[in-house]
């Protein structure tokens, strides 16, 4: 899996956000953990990653015993998608002070509430319903920043923001992922 350290510089006599900084220079410094050693707990995670679907796959039924198959028809007549596995991957990821800094970026408002369930409940999803409430309010904050988002393409694979405006910038890759492609979505964890 190929890591993206991003780090926008300052841009001289541009106002900042409070924090937009990134924290202290420990913290724009230490790299995210590895991926696969993630749980969600308020006291021990260090770090936000929001993780991006790759891909999907079914599970057959030759893997699944014949005592629950019953259990499985019902669920998939019912609607559920049992069976149906989602391969989520790495995409953003950032300290929880710059993520802190983020949601002061952002202001008061529904996109801030929308992220801070992230430190509520552990972790979030976003879907393409979500696009139309963040984007505008990532945009204003990137706006606060003093910084003009680059055109470009989204990096391949996990990137790491070490500060607030780098984190906006991906983030609006991320949310047009999710807005362009048909069944993508976004799941954003609180991780240790």
């Amino acid at each position: 899996m190929s890591v993206t350290v991003r780090q926008r510089p300052s841009a001289p006599g541009a106002g900042r956000a409070p924090g937009a900084d990134g924290g202290t220079g420990a913290e724009r410094g230490r790299a995210v953990r590895p991926a696969a050693a993630h749980t969600t707990d308020g006291r021990t995670a260090r770090d936000v990653v929001f993780y991006r679907l790759g891909k999907k796959f079914v599970d057959h039924e030759r893997s699944i015993p014949e005592d629950v198959r019953s259990v499985l028809y019902y669920t998939l007549a019912i609607g559920h998608h049992t069976g149906v596995i989602d391969c989520l991957e790495p995409r953003l990821a950032t300290s929880r002070v710059v993520f802190s800094d983020v949601l002061a970026a952002l202001g008061a408002g529904e996109a801030a509430d929308k992220l801070r369930g992230i430190e509520r409940f552990g972790e979030i999803e976003l879907k393409k319903e979500h696009v139309p409430l963040l984007k505008p309010a990532v945009l204003a904050a990137l706006e606060g920043c003093g910084t003009v988002p680059e055109p470009g393409t989204a990096a391949a694979g996990l990137v790491v923001a070490a500060d607030v405006p780098s984190w906006l910038e991906e983030f609006l890759f991320l949310l047009d992922e999710v807005q362009c492609e048909p069944a993508v979505y976004a799941m954003g964890r609180r991780v240790s």
